[in-house]
Order: C-alpha cells, then sequence, then structure tokens
C-alpha cells in the first residue's frame, strides 16, 4: 500500500489513523539502506507493521491572494521515488516474509515527514546521514532534529562504512552487546527497559555504564587529602550500589536470563558510553539526562553520543512524553 502526504500538512488526519508500527526513512544512501534493515528486523521481530517513508523537500511557491503552493515533483523524481520505495518494499520483505510493509512519499521535508509520522509511531529509525547535495535527504542535521522532538523513541543508525574498528557490522546471529547509559533519571530507567527488551530480543548482553565525577577542589593540594580519597570512594560504592539495584529493579520476566555487565566508571557519561559501546550492536540513551531542563528536549550527553558513535544509537523517551516540532 501507498499513500502520499499533502502539500500542508502531510497528511495529519490520515496519520491520527494510522496503526501503530516502526517508521524508516529512506533516501537512497548506505546509511538509509542500513537503517531499513534495522527497522524491518525490528518491525518482524515486534510483530508491527513498517512504514517505509521518503520524503521529496518539495518547494513552496506563492500563489494568488497570498495563498502558497507547494510544487509538484517532476514525472522523473516521481518515478525514481517509486523505483526507491519498491526496492526497499522488496529488500524487506526478502529479508522478512510476512513481514506487513507500507510506503509513503511525503511533499515535505524530511524532518518534518518523521516528525509527523512519530505521532503515531512506536519507533522512528533513521540513517546517521543521507545524500549529498540537492538529493539530500537525511543528513546529520535532521537525525538530530528528530531524535530531539520525535514523541517516540528514534534510532540512528550509521552507514556500513561508518562502522567501528572491525569492517563491517556482524550479522545478527553474532550480535552481542546492548549498552545503555545509567545517571539516576526517570528517562535513563525507561532506557533501561528498552534496552533489556533488545537485549532479550536478540539473545545479547546488557552492558550497563553509569559514569561519575567527583567535583575539583578549589585547592589542588587537597587531591592528595585522605578526605578527598575517602569521597571518592564513597561515590564509587554508592555509584555501583545504585546501578545494581536499578538493572535488578527494571529486569522483568521476559529479561530474567538476558547476561549483564557493569561498568561504574569515574569519568563523563559521553566517553563513558562511546568507549564501552565502541564495538557494541546498539548503544541506548534516555532523552534527558538527571537536572535535564523540561525544554531541552535532547540532553547534551545524547547529543554527543549521536554525533560521535559509530554503531546504532538509540534515544528512548517515554511516549507519554510530549515532543513537540
Amino acid at each position: 500500500m501507498n499513500d502520499t502526504d499533502d502539500a500542508r500538512d502531510s497528511g495529519r488526519a490520515q496519520e491520527r489513523n494510522d496503526t501503530t508500527g516502526i517508521v524508516v526513512g529512506v533516501d537512497g544512501s548506505p546509511a538509509s539502506r542500513s537503517a531499513l534493515e534495522w527497522a524491518a528486523r525490528a518491525a518482524a521481530d515486534r510483530g508491527l507493521e513498517l512504514l517505509v517513508l521518503h520524503a521529496l523537500s518539495m518547494p513552496v511557491i506563492g500563489a494568488p491572494l497570498g495563498h502558497t503552493l507547494r510544487m509538484p515533483p517532476s514525472q522523473e523524481l516521481t518515478d525514481w521515488s517509486a523505483h526507491l520505495l519498491r526496492e526497499a518494499v522488496d529488500h524487506a520483505t526478502r529479508a522478512h516474509p510476512g513481514l506487513e510493509v507500507r510506503t509513503r512519499v511525503s511533499m515535505v521535508d524530511p524532518a518534518h515527514a518523521l516528525l509527523t509520522a512519530s505521532r503515531t509511531a512506536a519507533m522512528v529509525v533513521m540513517g546517521s546521514r543521507g545524500l549529498g547535495g540537492v538529493a539530500s535527504a537525511f543528513l546529520g542535521s535532521v537525525s538530530i532534529r528528530v531524535s530531539a522532538h520525535a514523541p517516540c523513541s528514534v534510532v540512528v543508525v550509521p552507514a556500513p562504512g561508518e562502522a567501528a574498528a572491525g569492517g563491517e557490522r556482524r550479522e545478527r546471529e553474532s550480535r552481542g552487546r546492548v549498552v545503555v547509559g545509567l545517571d539516576g533519571s526517570h528517562d535513563a530507567e525507561t532506557a533501561l527497559r528498552f534496552a533489556f527488551d533488545e537485549a532479550a530480543r536478540t539473545g545479547a548482553e546488557l552492558v550497563a555504564v553509569h559514569a561519575w565525577t567527583v567535583s575539583v577542589p578549589l585547592d589542588v593540594t587537597a587531591f592528595a587529602a585522605a578526605a578527598y580519597a575517602a569521597d571518592r570512594e564513597d561515590l564509587a560504592v554508592h555509584a555501583d550500589r545504585y546501578v545494581r539495584a536499578v538493572v535488578e529493579e527494571t529486569r522483568g520476566e521476559r529479561a530474567e536470563d538476558v547476561p549483564v555487565r557493569f561498568a561504574v566508571v569515574e569519568d563523563q557519561a559521553a566517553h563513558a558510553l562511546l568507549s564501552q559501546g565502541e564495538d557494541a550492536d546498539l548503544i541506548v540513551v534516555g532523552s534527558r539526562g538527571r537536572g535535564g531542563f523540561t525544554g531541552l528536549l535532547l540532553g547534551s550527553v545524547g547529543q554527543s553520543v549521536l554525533h560521535h558513535a559509530r554503531v546504532p544509537v538509540a534515544v528512548v523517551r517515554p511516549r507519554t512524553e510530549e515532543a513537540g516540532d
């Protein structure tokens, strides 16, 4: 089935009637092909529908009486878009027979199209970067914007060439690690539930990462003081205790057999996650961390991880959280 968004608001009325599923943006780039593969596997594993979305970014032009119209695509662009979506459907259904797949062409820009679709989606999946130049669709800035504003969880997938040292990404049967960041916030606990679910579904190990730091004393000589050393040791003990407790409280029946490794380190949070997740299958972060401002829809740690990770990153947001564009 193929849907086309209208020029005014990407078919908002139609979006409200869609069944909840997984949305993936495609533009023909290597990163979007990797995103399609990730999204198809996730939809098949969850028994959800996959919506494959392509955005044309048609420009708005003026019209009489102050109205505006969106320029219609050329026949060449329409044909190319249809070919791209047919290839995407064929690729997804060959890998996952029985997967229900729909396609949609949007006239608006990619970020707007994905955010509109995200209102009723269980998850949005997109490539970290898209095609360059005029044909560009899913650039890094779009990934950041959608991750920050979508009301559902967003997974950003790099192109195969961006994978961590070791070359091509491993196939599913050899997947091994899901890394999740914990900082004591509600969003981090939501991310942990997501990470447990993914680890249980794929047979992976879960690595629970908590980074802590000690405030630098004004008097540099205090670094050698016994009190400072005691504070560091106390923080390390409390941090380890917190991580182990929240993991066991969050682990459900479905994840009771998931092996867990703890990485409680003195480090900056983003660096710790990137180090532990260097060759992981997925890094999971909450949309905001401890102490985050309500208006800050994507925390600094999440942004840093998205910018630098060479593996897929899931930015997890509670579905009830309101996030606007």
